[in-house]
């Protein structure tokens, strides 16, 4: 290959790697939003009941969980019960409320919007595997039909709390998590934590907004 030939392909080279990486690292541009059904604020299983089966379950079977499974549960979490002061279903260190909740499929990646029960989706090819990839291949995180993703951004609470920040927002997972896996028993669902992912390539895998880490998966669906 000539000099000139050569250095075309290396600058070309180049470009398409800028590229790959701008691309990873940008934030993925949502095309729909929907309405999430009503969440259901009555049910068949008591708190104690739901307390006394919670346990973490890996199998599940290749069932869907329908949208109004997915919208509870999110509402669970981050829903808003209070429409008089936006106060949430978990607590909040001064109601700044650093979590994002997002839910991966087979073919789509939604973002709960707590205002108005919405969501914003993006299809997308199956994120499963590469997340599976980033949590030390636990086989849960790729095989359930639906993977709750919690994210925080503890920037959101520096300003109030400085230093203690990223404790509040770890403190706050856990508050919205739990409420998540009692919910999932209410619907008949089986669920499992995982804490040990990889959490910046994770945000950036699903290209969520500067700021946001992956802290929590929650792998969900019907049990086996």
């Amino acid at each position: 290959m000539k000099r000139r030939e050569l250095l075309v392909a290396l600058a070309a080279g180049a470009l398409a790697e800028g590229a790959t990486r701008l691309a990873q690292g940008s934030e993925a541009q949502y095309t729909n939003e929907i309405a999430l059904p009503k969440p259901s604020i009555t049910g068949t299983v008591s708190l104690e009941e739901a307390i006394e089966k919670r346990r973490s379950v890996r199998n599940f079977a290749p069932k869907p969980l329908p949208v109004e499974a997915i919208g509870q549960l999110l509402w669970a979490g981050q829903g808003i019960t209070n429409p008089d002061n936006g106060r949430r279903a978990a607590p909040s260190a001064g109601a700044l409320y650093p979590l994002e909740l997002y839910v991966v499929t087979a073919a789509e990646v939604m973002h709960y919007l707590p205002q108005g029960h919405r969501a914003q989706t993006r299809a997308t090819h199956d994120l499963r595997p590469e997340l599976r990839a980033l949590a030390v291949n636990q086989r849960s995180v790729e095989e359930a039909p639906a993977l709750l993703v919690v994210a925080a951004e503890p920037s959101r609470l520096t300003e109030r709390y400085g230093a203690r920040a990223n404790l509040y927002a770890d403190l706050e997972v856990g508050h919205a998590t739990q409420n998540m896996l009692l919910q999932a028993v209410t619907l008949g669902l089986v669920a499992v934590t995982v804490g040990a992912v990889d959490g910046a390539p994770a945000a950036r895998k699903l290209a969520l907004p500067h700021g946001q880490t992956v802290v929590y998966l929650i792998p969900v669906g019907y049990p086996a």
